[in-house]
């Protein structure tokens, strides 16, 4: 080996060694045609904490453009001609990407060069008969509601949480089957609300450590350090918000020697104010022997939150910081959707999540009886 290598030139040895040394390209370029653009400028960009963050903006020239940039792992980026609604979803990632679109389809634009592109297109796919189902059950459900059939209604919220509970088990399935793909915590973070904390876990250690610093990865193992945290078993998180008047109340100064559910809500969310009258019903019922309600609303209006209360009679206390989804106290309990209760006992350990109806009255029963 020796003898092979003093062989070779000096000069081919250093560029050899050269060549290993440098960092690898992290550029990609992506030249975009929207067929039917009248508009001159396009956005990219990304969804972080909820919101829409503008990363960069391109000139359209006859309805073309190319755009060069540094990426490490591949990430979703949203593209939007100014003006309008609708955006072409894109997955950049290294190298030469070549992507064509309708103005009036956006959101089915031709992608060629990026391979998980072509896996987050092969994940729609997989949803897409959910969705028409569910859509189908939505009609149905809004026919059964108008002409007052409560017994089709029932029918239907069973077919759909069945339908729930088969599309979370096939993206669970299609994030293992993925799993070198930054596509596999893409599509376990976006749909994270329907999952609970084994199918995260699951998936997160079944990921190629390749993909370990994609920002989906760090978001999916968050998102289980979170869930962990206020696992059933687990003392509560205390938190302190402004109740309607903008005085600061924390849960620890409710949770003292009571057993309390701590209710995520909002005026604006259906399924909370048709929950709400059984929860009043659980309060009025043992809330002299020891148990309080803790509502934390997601509401943005302080008027409409103040008028749900009132209209529900809803006669506990309440705090709220009016940020929507991004409530603090939402965050620090990992809540993706509403309505969200927790309950704790006397000792402020979290004891049962998300009862409702008659199973809160059987719980509270059992220990306050």
């Amino acid at each position: 080996m020796n003898k092979i290598l003093l062989s070779i030139p000096v000069s081919i040895l250093l560029l050899l060694v050269i060549s290993c040394s440098q960092p690898e390209k992290k550029t990609f370029t992506v030249h975009i045609e929207i067929v039917g653009a009248d508009i001159e400028m396009l956005t990219f960009q990304q969804r972080k904490d909820g919101d829409w963050v503008k990363t960069d903006s391109v000139m359209l020239t006859d309805g073309k453009a190319s755009y060069t940039g540094a990426i490490d792992l591949p990430e979703m980026y949203y593209v939007f001609l100014d003006g309008q609604r609708n955006f072409i979803p894109l997955f950049l990632e290294r190298g030469e990407i070549f992507v064509s679109a309708d103005v009036q389809s956006l959101d089915k634009p031709v992608v060629i060069g990026s391979a998980s592109h072509t896996v987050y297109e092969s994940f729609n796919e997989s949803l897409a008969l959910f969705d028409e189902k569910a859509k189908t059950l939505s009609d149905q459900y809004r026919a059964a509601r108008e002409g007052g059939d409560e017994i089709t209604m029932k029918k239907i919220v069973d077919e759909y949480d069945l339908l729930d509970d088969l599309k979370s088990e096939s993206i669970k399935e299609f994030a293992l089957k993925t799993n070198n793909s930054v596509v596999a915590p893409f599509a376990m973070i976006t749909y994270s609300y329907m999952f609970d904390l084994d199918a995260l876990e699951a998936v997160s250690n079944a990921l190629n450590p390749f993909i370990s610093s994609s920002i989906y990865t760090v978001a999916l193992n968050e998102r289980i350090r979170v869930l962990k945290s206020v696992a059933v078993g687990q003392p509560f998180v205390d938190f302190t918000l402004n109740d309607p008047e903008g005085n600061p109340v924390s849960l620890a100064s409710v949770a003292n020697d009571n057993y309390v559910l701590v209710d995520f809500w909002a005026s604006w969310c259906v399924p909370c104010r048709v929950e709400n009258p059984n929860v009043v019903e659980a309060y009025n019922s043992f809330h002299d022997k020891g148990f309080e309600v803790f509502g934390v609303s997601f509401d943005k209006s302080h008027d409409k939150w103040i008028q749900a209360v009132e209209d529900d009679k809803l006669t506990w206390t309440h705090v709220s910081d009016l940020q929507f989804w991004s409530s603090a106290a939402g965050k620090l309990y990992g809540v993706k959707s509403i309505p969200h209760s927790v309950l704790l006992d006397r000792e402020g350990i979290i004891i049962a999540k998300n009862l409702r109806g008659q199973e809160l009255q059987d719980k509270l029963a059992e220990l306050l009886n």
